[in-house]
């Protein structure tokens, strides 16, 4: 569950968590798959000591977030919005206190989170600078999905429930956890998700996007792929690569966490080598 609420100026309230570096001056957002929670932290033993503070917002539904208001439009560019409207707080609020200037920031998406950090990354460039994209769908593709409904499966974000281990891992035991928080408010999260999905509010400005963009992609990923999703994503956007994770299944999230981290947040401290050096 988020550890603090934002109050938007609209009304609607953001819940938010925060993990690894608080006292960090380099910060990262982190977009949550549908369904989510932005309390989800992939790897707490890798992010704890990355040197980085890492914020996780729930989108309207989910969580702690209040949820879209009656007469309002389902919309990824206006979650953007409200993103960065926080990231403008965090970085006076910071430079008021301590004289330290934080931003830009670095911003991951994972699963159709990437569309909320795509959004940012176009609306406000001058907030972001690095974003990693964790397989993330192609549009088109995705529009023929359906949105689940709770309780919300493993499979609904692309982890077979078969994964070896997974249910024994800690990564399984913090990916059940995020997913009970999803369903907080029933289904109104993950069926908003889908809605903003299908409008191209999100879409129109990619281009305007300066950041260096990574889209990561397991091989063996159930629904998502290099070849069909990263690439018709990276046409798309001025700055970007795709690399492919070799064996890599829905879990790329947790098991890449420190080559996701080593792009958002390249200028970290105290991590050992072999960690620090993990790139794809």
């Amino acid at each position: 569950m988020a550890g603090r609420l934002v109050q938007l100026s609209g009304g609607r309230a953001l819940g938010v968590s925060g993990f690894g570096d608080a006292l960090a001056q380099r910060a990262v957002v982190m977009c949550h798959p549908a369904p989510g929670g932005g309390g989800f932290d992939p790897d707490p033993t890798v992010s704890t000591h990355w040197g980085a503070r890492i914020v996780g917002i729930d989108r309207p539904g989910y969580g702690a977030s209040d949820a879209w208001r009656a007469g309002e439009r389902p919309s990824f560019a206006t979650h953007a919005d409200d993103i960065a409207h926080y990231l403008s707080q965090i970085e006076s609020s910071t430079s008021r206190i301590s004289a330290m200037e934080i931003g830009p920031f670095g911003v991951v998406g994972w699963g159709l989170g990437g569309y909320a950090a795509l959004a940012l990354a176009s609306r406000h460039p001058h907030l972001v600078d690095r974003v990693a994209l964790v397989d993330v769908p192609d549009p088109g593709r995705f529009a023929r999905q359906s949105a689940p409904q709770p309780p919300f499966r493993v499979a609904d974000i692309g982890i077979a429930p078969a994964e070896p281990a997974f249910e024994s891992t800690a990564a399984g035991r913090r990916i059940r956890r995020m997913l009970d928080a999803a369903a907080t408010q029933g289904a109104a999260g993950v069926q908003d998700d889908f809605a903003a999905a299908a409008d191209d509010d999100w879409r129109r400005r990619l281009r305007d996007i300066r950041a260096d963009v990574l889209l990561v992609y397991g091989d063996q990923h159930p629904t998502v792929d290099a070849h069909l999703d990263g690439r018709r994503l990276r046409r798309r956007l001025p700055r970007a690569r795709v690399v492919r994770v070799e064996a890599g299944t829905g879990l790329s999230i947790t098991t890449h966490w420190p080559s996701i981290l080593n792009h958002v947040a390249p200028r970290h401290g105290g991590v050992s080598p072999p960690l620090r050096d993990g790139a794809p």
